[in-house]
């Protein structure tokens, strides 16, 4: 016997027909309607428009955007320019500070010098317990270069620097002459010390030490020395030829 859930009914039957012809029949309608419309021209021309007029809100947003941002780029390019112009103006303060500030040490160097116009460093005697260098100096002035000055000729004299600095264990002699006469002859006579253990150089600052000692080291120059705190530099160039050359900055020695 058969089971009555699987058997259809002719109501349920009917029912599925029913709805089978309705759906196709909205379909049909729904189909007949679209192709209606979209052969109107006035529905048409209302979607050309309504699109049209969307798209151009749209494009007028986006230009009002980009219109105020072409204003902030501007904006921003004049805040640099002005910028720009300040950084360049304080470059140039800070250059013409720093030429200045270098021109004022030279100058101040060179009163430094002058202020030791009339001294001169001797290194290389021994360094004895309680001695007098006023006397130290005036004989060795006298034993080896064959200058015998007064007592009133030495303004003053001591021993500087740490000692050793000679190779020795001996500190230098600093002798502040009274006039400079006495000191260019002391420095003219002092080749008579070649090839002993005394040397006798001008007191230079140390700004000049400095240029004296690079200014020796320079690959160009064959020899150099001072002459009232001037370094003078013998350089060669690349032809061979030799010519004296005035040292004040280092820039001078760069410029060799």
């Amino acid at each position: 016997m058969a089971s009555r859930s699987t058997r259809k009914t002719p109501a349920v039957t009917r029912q599925r027909k029913d709805s089978a012809n309705r759906d196709e029949t909205v379909a049909e309608v729904s189909t007949l309607v679209t192709d209606g419309l979209l052969k109107s021209d006035k529905l048409r021309e209302l979607i050309h428009q309504t699109v049209t007029n969307a798209i151009e809100t749209k494009l007028e947003s986006l230009i009002d955007r980009l219109d105020t941002q072409e204003a902030r780029l501007f904006e921003l390019e004049q805040q640099l320019e002005h910028k720009e112009q300040e950084i360049r103006y304080l470059a140039g303060q800070v250059q013409g500070a720093c030429g200045n500030l270098a021109e004022q040490k030279t100058v101040l160097n060179d009163l430094e010098q002058y202020s030791r116009r009339t001294n001169v460093r001797i290194s290389g005697i021994a360094e004895t317990p309680e001695e007098k260098t006023d006397e130290t100096v005036r004989k060795l002035l006298d034993e080896k270069l064959g200058i015998t000055i007064a007592e009133e000729a030495i303004d003053r004299s001591h021993r500087v620097g740490k000692p050793g600095q000679d190779g020795r264990g001996h500190r230098a002699i600093l002798v502040k002459f009274v006039s400079t006469r006495t000191k260019v002859a002391v420095m003219k006579a002092r080749r008579q010390l070649k090839g002993t253990s005394v040397v006798i150089r001008e007191d230079l600052t140390a700004e000049n030490m400095k240029l004296l000692n690079r200014t020796r080291r320079h690959e160009k120059v064959k020899s150099c020395w001072t002459i009232d705190g001037r370094i003078i530099a013998m350089v060669t160039d690349t032809n061979g030829i030799e010519r004296k050359v005035n040292i004040r900055r280092h820039r001078d020695i760069d410029h060799l």
